[in-house]
């Protein structure tokens, strides 16, 4: 055993290790745990070199890791219009105050709006910001980002026009009288993608420190990015060496934008030729998954559905691939090795899935292949059970619920509701549920993930009792789904997800006891410190 470098004593400490033990301190070697115990028996380890922290009965849980966040996006929203939570009227005058100082050749590009939260819930208009930007493109992504609100200038600049016909996968939506509407969704995204200029180098990297200082805040101290390109790690990459970037991400490598499927098997090809990388800089950066979209978001109508939207009579949604394209692709990825993490929100994308896996793994057998599906929102009741036959994990933003119950009941009706959101479901059936927030679909706050698992409200308590509350996680559950259930999602439970002896010294110490204060606090509770690998990265002040 190595001799503790710093011990934590007198301290409530959820290890959340198999048996969910409660402690009392515990003590570090270097980036690893040592011992974890009784104050006693920390104490008994401890030479006079080793420095002692008195916790003063503060509560300590394991690093939290979100399983699905988009680490770009999140940090550019303080580069762009951040519009989150703001009224319609609020996003155009943004605009154009955007515009005054606008530059020849950029575009104004912002996300974060959430028509569902409007008075008049209708999307929005092209004319609302040609009236404030005439001249000037205008790319405003809705907060799911399966839809964006643009002006007549950016239909221009792409060329896009009335008669331009809709992609497989997406819509151009439409007036009545068959003109654009103003907003586009999913595959009719593509277009002002590839027509925005990215990111440079040094912006990657300040947007990444950014989202990271945000991260380390919130108590994360590991995030499974949902779509990671080359160019990102390269930029990362330089960050590690300089330790500058001290964030653990997994991350799951994308064809970035909204690809045509020769595009997509082009681009994915060169991740599958790179290949794995894992536990690079210190078991900080690792790529060993590969992410693809099959459908939309619920709140523009274009996950794919089964039958017909409730609300929206002949639309199923927009699914992407036919089976033999997802089934081409995917099998690439799975003889380079590569875990798959597949978007899908709607029941039919989620049984394409399903079936595609399948079929995957009677070809390809892996008893451990740890196959993903990202949200497995709406999932048809007879599917539930095939996600702990095959071995897929269901990942899910608990968060969602506090904004899609406005919608869901709605959009999908009295029987497709009952395989929505299914948590308890899922759990009961024996599969592990990694949690998440999306972000910036959501906020990237753990706490109020956990809350919306534990309570099936919203932040202002609503609906009293619970959405649907059969589907609820119990609070050990919630934290196991930021912790353990994360690690293993990742193949990354021998080093992170608990408080054990030989694991990575990953955890967060919180103003109040998680697990007995009431419910409703549970969204609000503050990181005091974020240690990873045995070192301060966060601390309240």
């Amino acid at each position: 055993m190595r001799k503790p470098d710093v011990a934590y004593v007198n301290g409530k400490v959820y290890t959340v290790d198999p048996n969910f033990s409660v402690a009392t301190a515990f003590c570090l070697s270097d980036d690893r745990f040592v011992a974890v115990g009784t104050d006693e028996e920390i104490r008994a380890l401890c030479t006079p070199e080793t420095r002692v922290v008195d916790l003063h009965g503060q509560v300590v849980l394991p690093g939290l890791i979100d399983s699905h966040l988009h680490i770009n996006n999140t940090g550019a929203m303080k580069l762009e219009l951040n519009v989150v939570a703001k009224q319609r009227r609020e996003i155009v005058d943004m605009v154009a105050q955007a515009y005054q100082t606008i530059r020849p050749g950029e575009w104004i590009v912002g996300r974060g709006w959430l028509n569902d939260e409007w008075p008049d819930s209708s999307f929005p208009t092209k004319e609302e910001l040609d009236a404030v930007a005439p001249d000037v493109p205008v790319y405003l992504k809705r907060a799911c980002g399966h839809a964006a609100w643009v002006n007549s200038k950016a239909f221009e600049v792409v060329g896009v026009t009335d008669a331009t016909p809709d992609p497989v996968g997406g819509e151009y939506l439409r007036k009545p009288d068959g003109t654009l509407l103003g907003v586009v969704t999913d595959q009719a995204q593509d277009p002002f993608n590839k027509a925005i200029p990215p990111y440079n180098k040094e912006q990657l990297q300040k947007i990444v420190l950014l989202a990271q200082e945000s991260f380390f805040a919130a108590g994360l101290t590991t995030v499974h990015d949902a779509g990671t390109a080359e160019e990102w790690i390269q930029a990362w990459e330089e960050l590690y060496q300089r330790r500058e970037l001290k964030l653990r991400i997994y991350a799951s490598m994308r064809v970035i934008g909204r690809p045509s499927y020769e595009e997509l098997l082009h681009g994915s090809m060169e991740y599958f030729k790179k290949g794995l990388r894992i536990g690079m800089y210190g078991n900080r950066l690792t790529a060993r998954a590969y992410k693809i979209s099959g459908d939309g978001s619920l709140g523009a109508r274009s996950a794919w559905m089964l039958d017909d939207y409730d609300d929206r009579p002949g639309h199923k949604g927009n699914g992407k691939w036919t089976d033999e394209q997802l089934y081409n692709v995917l099998y690439q990825a799975r003889r380079a090795g590569f875990q798959i993490w597949y978007h899908a929100i709607g029941d039919a994308a989620n049984r394409q899935c399903l079936n595609t896996y399948e079929r995957l793994l009677r070809e390809l057998p892996d008893p451990d292949a740890r196959l993903r599906i990202e949200h497995a929102q709406i999932i048809a009741p007879q599917d539930i059970p095939r996600f702990k036959k095959l071995g897929v994990i269901p990942t899910h933003q608990t968060v969602f619920l506090r904004t899609d119950k406005k919608v869901a009941d709605t959009r999908l009706g009295p029987q497709r509701i009952k395989g929505a959101y299914a948590w308890r479901t899922l759990i009961d059936q024996g599969n592990v549920v990694p949690n998440g927030t999306d972000s910036p679909v959501e906020s990237y706050n753990p706490f109020l993930s956990m809350y919306c698992a534990v309570t099936r409200m919203d932040e202002r308590g609503q609906p009293e009792g619970g959405w649907y509350p059969q589907e609820a996680m119990t609070r050990e559950e919630a934290l196991r789904s930021y912790t353990v259930w994360g690690a293993y999602a990742g193949f990354e439970e021998h080093l992170k997800g608990s408080i054990e002896a030989g694991k990575l010294a990953d955890f967060v110490v919180i103003d109040r006891d998680y697990l007995a204060c009431p419910a409703e606090e549970i969204k609000d509770i503050q990181v005091l410190q974020t240690v990873v690998g045995g070192e301060t990265v966060y601390q309240r002040g």
